[in-house]
């Protein structure tokens, strides 16, 4: 039942946590393992297929952002009058989030679509237009399929039903991985449909949500269509965590363009290949932080809503100590694992010669990765309270930290200093933006941050 969920949610630290971090843990991987899949089918195309994907991959990554940052500002906003009692309140703020993505999505695909060819020009598609066209088209048509999901899951998470939003991403990445082979080779589509499949993969899922709130009508919240009228001060609740969230995925591809350019200036052939694969690598490492940093906002937002925060502050403290405990384990295999886990991307040809650069660079990831448990939570905590723009400017934070470190440290003329660098720097943060958020903690338990006056505003 909806409720138990919802009772969950609520209930001792340690259960939510469980009850919210362990599904998400799951979805995660499910989706970084389709991510992997995609990438293997992809790779039997060729140099221009896996380039289209590079050339739109950037514009995917604003569509994810959009429907993220809707998702997540929606879950504060219903969890905290979930919390406070207003279950009227948590179905108009639900609703609001329906017509924002729907709103959202027509005016991003209708743009993406009109403009794709100068947009794939933008991007440095070169003698590959006619494949990033032929991958971009679907994906930009499908936009709507793609920010629903994602608000969705926000939607989802924000009563605790974590587990049916963890049903609807496995269920995506399950077709996604059936529908590529038959798609790319069976029928001949190539890089087209590979495009067709995510698409797919993710729209049929979506009857599931559908289903629940409209026709089964079985969730806690709500979603009112009849009469629909956007409220100003319900769609900024969304926005102030929301558009935030949007615009840290726009700062971290835009920094990870400027980081490229610095691997380059050591070594122009291999850097960014063992730099972006590596990453790919840790990015499967940081799915427990990553999860509890998901959990922790509808979690805390309903007890900030109850105005509990004892349990609000048990709740940081308890996910602190399990992140630190869970990612100093994982660091610690990592550190002997490492060249089998990047013998899965450098096991043939002209990739076997990154092997041991690859390697080195996952073992320094082993330093800085128990750290970022910081970052994640902090984010969270800010998330919950409404405080998105205290989650950007960590963001800005870290990277305006990271770019000057690994820029100096490429003087070295070394790949590994630039790699220490990358470590030195997310350490850094990461001890600045965890001070932070403790330092917003102790205000909230200190009185500094009191609710609005009128919860469904």
């Amino acid at each position: 039942m909806p409720e138990g969920d919802v009772d969950v949610m609520m209930g001792p630290p340690k259960a939510a946590l469980k009850a919210m971090a362990i599904p998400m843990v799951v979805a995660l991987l499910a989706e970084s393992l389709n991510s992997f899949i995609d990438a293997f089918w992809l790779a039997g195309l060729g140099t221009s297929a896996l380039a289209a994907v590079g050339v739109v991959f950037p514009y995917y990554f604003i569509m994810v952002g959009v429907g993220n940052g809707i998702g997540t500002g929606a879950a504060q906003a219903i969890a905290r009058r979930i919390g406070a009692g207003d279950r009227d309140g948590a179905d108009r703020v639900a609703s609001q989030a329906f017509f924002l993505t729907l709103a959202s999505s027509i005016v991003l695909g209708v743009v993406f679509v009109l403009l794709c060819e100068p947009l794939m020009v933008a991007a440095g598609a070169g003698d590959y237009l006619d494949e990033c066209i032929a991958y971009a088209m679907p994906i930009f048509v499908g936009t709507p399929v793609a920010l629903f999901s994602f608000m969705f899951s926000g939607l989802l998470r924000s009563e605790g039903a974590a587990r049916r939003s963890m049903g609807i991403q496995m269920a995506a990445a399950a077709l996604n991985m059936a529908l590529d082979p038959l798609l790319i080779y069976g029928m001949g589509m190539g890089v087209t449909g590979a495009a067709v499949a995510t698409m797919v993969a993710v729209g049929i899922p979506m009857a599931l949500p559908l289903y629940w709130y409209f026709i089964k009508r079985d969730t806690y919240v709500g979603i009112r269509l009849r009469g629909f009228r956007f409220d100003a001060s319900l769609d900024w609740d969304i926005m102030r965590v929301g558009a935030p969230a949007s615009l840290e995925m726009v700062v971290m591809s835009f920094m990870s363009i400027l980081m490229n350019q610095i691997i380059l200036s050591v070594d122009p052939v291999n850097g960014v290949a063992v730099y972006s694969t590596g990453w790919r690598i840790l990015n499967v490492l940081m799915i427990p932080q990553m999860a509890l940093g998901y959990a922790l906002v509808p979690i805390c937002a309903a007890a900030y809503g109850a105005s509990d925060n004892g349990r609000l502050r048990d709740v940081i403290l308890v996910s602190l100590r399990y992140g630190f405990i869970t990612m100093i384990a994982i660091s610690a295999v990592t550190l002997f694992a490492a060249p089998l886990m990047v013998h899965a991307f450098t096991y043939a040809g002209s990739a076997a010669s990154l092997a041991e650069e690859m390697t080195r660079f996952v073992r320094v990831g082993c330093v800085f990765l128990p750290f970022l448990v910081l970052s994640f939570v902090s984010a969270g905590l800010f998330q919950s309270l409404g405080m998105g723009m205290k989650s950007l400017l960590s963001t800005l934070f870290l990277n305006l930290v990271r770019i000057p470190i690994c820029l100096a440290l490429s003087l070295l003329g070394t790949l590994s200093a630039i790699w220490w660098g990358v470590a030195s720097s997310e350490i850094l943060a990461a001890v600045f933006i965890g001070a932070w958020g403790m330092y917003v903690l102790k205000g909230l338990m200190a009185g500094k941050y009191p609710l609005p006056d009128a919860p469904s505003c």
